[in-house]
Protein backbone atom coordinates (compact mmCIF):
# COMPACT_ATOMS: atom_id res chain seq x y z
CA UNK A 1 0.00 0.00 0.00
CA UNK A 2 1.06 3.55 -0.62
CA UNK A 3 2.56 5.63 2.18
CA UNK A 4 0.31 8.50 1.02
CA UNK A 5 -2.86 6.68 2.08
CA UNK A 6 -4.74 8.65 4.72
CA UNK A 7 -6.00 6.69 7.71
CA UNK A 8 -8.91 7.17 10.06
CA UNK A 9 -7.96 9.02 13.25
CA UNK A 10 -9.88 6.41 15.25
CA UNK A 11 -9.45 2.94 13.74
CA UNK A 12 -6.25 3.76 11.82
CA UNK A 13 -7.54 1.95 8.71
CA UNK A 14 -6.97 3.45 5.25
CA UNK A 15 -9.95 5.05 3.56
CA UNK A 16 -11.65 3.50 0.56
CA UNK A 17 -12.88 5.93 -2.08
CA UNK A 18 -16.55 5.45 -1.12
CA UNK A 19 -16.21 5.44 2.69
CA UNK A 20 -18.45 7.90 4.54
CA UNK A 21 -16.11 10.26 6.37
CA UNK A 22 -16.40 13.08 8.89
CA UNK A 23 -14.01 16.03 9.07
CA UNK A 24 -13.26 17.43 12.52
CA UNK A 25 -10.62 20.13 13.03
CA UNK A 26 -8.77 19.07 9.85
CA UNK A 27 -8.72 15.43 11.00
CA UNK A 28 -10.68 12.81 9.05
CA UNK A 29 -12.59 9.85 10.53
CA UNK A 30 -14.88 7.12 9.27
CA UNK A 31 -18.45 8.20 10.00
CA UNK A 32 -19.08 4.93 11.86
CA UNK A 33 -16.05 5.42 14.12
CA UNK A 34 -17.38 8.56 15.80
CA UNK A 35 -20.56 9.51 17.59
CA UNK A 36 -22.30 12.61 16.26
CA UNK A 37 -24.46 14.81 18.44
CA UNK A 38 -26.99 17.10 16.69
CA UNK A 39 -25.92 20.27 18.48
CA UNK A 40 -24.37 21.84 15.42
CA UNK A 41 -22.77 18.41 15.11
CA UNK A 42 -20.05 17.68 17.55
CA UNK A 43 -18.02 14.51 17.04
CA UNK A 44 -16.95 12.25 19.91
CA UNK A 45 -14.50 9.33 19.91
CA UNK A 46 -14.83 6.87 22.80
CA UNK A 47 -16.52 9.57 24.89
CA UNK A 48 -13.78 12.14 24.23
CA UNK A 49 -14.73 15.29 22.28
CA UNK A 50 -13.07 15.79 18.90
CA UNK A 51 -14.78 19.02 17.91
CA UNK A 52 -17.47 20.37 15.63
CA UNK A 53 -18.07 19.20 12.09
CA UNK A 54 -20.14 20.62 9.25
CA UNK A 55 -20.62 17.39 7.31
CA UNK A 56 -22.98 15.64 9.70
CA UNK A 57 -24.22 13.28 7.00
CA UNK A 58 -20.66 12.33 6.09
CA UNK A 59 -19.29 12.38 2.57
CA UNK A 60 -17.42 9.89 0.45
CA UNK A 61 -13.70 9.84 1.15
CA UNK A 62 -12.81 10.74 -2.46
CA UNK A 63 -14.56 14.11 -2.01
CA UNK A 64 -12.36 15.01 0.97
CA UNK A 65 -9.03 13.34 0.09
CA UNK A 66 -6.61 13.62 -2.82
CA UNK A 67 -6.06 10.73 -5.25
CA UNK A 68 -3.54 8.35 -3.71
CA UNK A 69 -4.72 9.07 -0.15
CA UNK A 70 -7.41 6.37 -0.28
CA UNK A 71 -7.75 2.85 -1.67
CA UNK A 72 -9.19 3.00 -5.18
CA UNK A 73 -11.11 -0.19 -6.00
CA UNK A 74 -11.20 0.52 -9.73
Amino acid sequence: MSEKLKKCGACVEAFNWDDDVILVNDEIYHKDCVTLYPTGYFAMLDGDPLGETENEDGSMAFFELEAGEYIDND
